[in-house]
């Protein structure tokens, strides 16, 4: 162990609390740099068609994923709430389907069918503010992976010490 491996959860820790802290300016910047890589790829897509001078397609395919990038860049925001809302729609059918095992335990006299009953509303609840308030849900979920990479880093520095060669000293 070298000093140097503290290094990665200290980042992790700093990570971790803009990502609770200010998780709203985290997705944009996330956003944002992702708009960047898809106009990259959009620019490389013209390039490479205009260099084989028989792929018209790949012209079109570029402008089009490169206007895809703009609009990332300019409306962070909007994208942001795209992304949370295809999550709570997912979420909300897939606790629709699980409902109906639910009530399948419940009626086969499994005492289990409570738990999961507790978790679906749960995920039910869950997936209606992502649906009705996507960018505060997305705020969430970032805020909650910031906590474990906190959570994560300190157990890392933690380890680090526990496991730390003592120096010992030699008796002759």
């Amino acid at each position: 162990m070298k000093k140097y491996d503290l290094i990665t959860p200290i980042v992790l820790i700093l990570s971790g609390l803009l990502l609770l802290f200010i998780p709203g300016g985290i997705i944009n910047t996330v956003i944002s740099i992702f708009g960047i890589i898809i106009i990259a790829l959009g620019a490389l897509s013209i390039i490479e068609s205009v260099k084989d001078k028989q792929n018209n397609i790949g012209i079109a395919y570029g402008i089009l994923i490169s206007i895809l990038g703009i609009i990332f860049i300019s409306n962070p925001n909007v994208i942001a709430g795209i992304i949370p809302l295809i999550l709570g729609i997912w979420i909300l059918i897939k606790s629709a389907i699980r409902l109906q095992y639910v009530f399948f335990l419940k009626d086969s006299g499994s005492e289990e069918w409570i738990k999961a009953m507790i978790v679906n509303i749960l995920t039910l609840i869950l997936g209606l503010v992502l649906v009705f308030n996507p960018f505060k849900g997305a705020e969430a979920i970032m805020r909650i992976i910031g906590i474990f990479m906190i959570i994560y880093a300190i157990l890392d520095i933690s380890e680090y010490y526990m496991t730390k060669p003592k120096k010992v000293k030699v008796i002759k």
